[in-house]
């Protein structure tokens, strides 16, 4: 009895084993679900990601990409120029053509610099993006006043400040439509824009310096600057299309330029591999300087792989606890299929039961019946006959009357 007794505990306790494992799988699957809730929150933030989807008229699917590169590079706007015809010939060598009058891919080009901007209250050095394409359908900006720049080669003298800017040499922010002194030539203000955001990465890859933003035609007025970024929106039916078409068409020196596949960024794949390189996450070989919404981007890379690391553990924990709560189990000797069975068994018994009950109720009842039955028919045998009433007599109109 006692060994018995031991032999149930033993087992109760590798039951109760094999639960907490169980719990401990649960919640490093928890765990997982909730890094990847955070990670596509990082994503979310990146808007420029989404620049295909903006720009498909039929929802079809695109791969936004990325090429970086030092000034010393020597990307001039012409190279810039021609890899977008490079790129319009693939597209129509794989049969990827545009309806008449319209694209079927955007891209824009540009470099950054720092310029001497004056108004009429003052002047300030503003860091400045010179972009030609579609620089606001990649970089959707909140403006407060105004809209952004045509990119028309014939009228390229429009700018946008931000609202640092527009105080600095202004004192107001609704200054669209007047002008700003850049170098001797005169631009007009078309847009004021503000930051998409006041903390986190984004404040910090922004800076606390004053900005503007210009067409290259307008920048070439004041100077010139080789390209330091080309980005593309291209259509991606299937995965490494846009990746094929860009690298095909677009030259570069790995040791003065990086290429992101911007829309790829967040994918298992790319943050196992940042993981790996975490160690040297802070430690650069090269002279590029990116944009600051690349450098956003790269400081979401960064948590991105950290978060990655943490599901890695996390998925080491569940996998372990998954083979220690099926050997506990398996041990324990309790098994579903017995379980079932005796669950089964208790049903069948209850059936039986009832069925049982029910046979009963039903023969109470009709031996019930024949007992009333019979009580009825010997109450009525024993019931005392009466006498036939006397017949009535009927006078007739015949009659003679009693006194007659």
């Amino acid at each position: 009895m006692n060994d018995n007794g031991k032999a149930r505990k033993v087992n109760h306790s590798l039951l109760k084993a094999s639960g907490i494992a169980a719990l401990v799988l649960a919640g490093a699957l928890l765990l997982c679900g909730i890094l990847e809730l955070c990670v596509l929150g990082l994503k979310n933030r990146l808007d420029y990601l989404d620049a295909g989807k903006r720009w498909s008229a039929d929802g079809s699917r695109y791969a936004v990409i990325g090429l970086y590169a030092e000034e010393s590079a020597g990307i001039s706007p012409d190279s810039a120029e021609g890899w977008t015809h490079s790129v319009d010939a693939k597209l129509s060598e794989a049969s990827v053509t545009p309806s008449e009058g319209g694209r079927v891919w955007t891209y824009c080009y540009g470099t950054d610099a720092v310029v001497s901007v004056t108004g009429p209250k003052g002047n300030a050095n503003a860091e400045t993006i010179a972009a030609n394409g579609d620089f606001f359908v990649f970089h959707r900006m909140k403006f407060r006043y105004g809209s952004g720049f045509l990119n028309d080669p014939g009228i390229p003298m429009g700018v946008v400040l931000d609202r640092d800017l527009a105080w600095r040499v202004f004192g107001a922010e609704n200054v669209v439509g007047m002008t700003v002194t850049v170098s001797g030539e005169e631009y007009t203000v078309v847009g004021i824009a503000e930051k998409e955001s006041s903390a986190g990465a984004y404040e910090r890859a922004y800076g606390s310096a004053p900005r503007m933003y210009m067409s290259y035609a307008g920048f070439s007025k004041i100077g010139a600057g080789n390209v330091t970024f080309f980005e593309a929106a291209l259509p991606n039916p299937v995965k490494g299309f846009a990746y094929n078409i860009f690298t095909d068409s677009v030259p570069r020196n790995e040791d003065s330029a990086a290429l992101v596949e911007a829309t790829d960024r967040f994918s298992l794949k790319n943050r196992y591999d940042n993981m790996k390189e975490l160690a040297y996450a802070w430690v650069s070989a090269n002279k590029i300087e990116f944009p600051y919404w690349e450098n956003e981007a790269r400081v979401y890379d960064y948590r991105a792989a950290v978060m990655m690391l943490f599901e890695v553990a996390a998925a080491a924990v569940a996998g372990a606890a998954l083979v220690l709560s099926f050997v506990f189990l398996r041990i324990s000797g309790w098994s579903l299929i017995d379980q079932l069975k005796k669950l089964f068994s208790k049903l069948a018994e209850a059936w039986k039961r009832k069925k049982k009950d029910r046979a009963e109720k039903t023969a109470r009842g009709k031996k019930k019946d024949r007992a009333e039955k019979t009580a009825r028919g010997k109450k009525k045998k024993n019931r005392p006959e009466s006498p036939d009433p006397p017949a009535e007599q009927t006078v007739g109109p015949e009659s003679p009357s009693a006194g007659e």
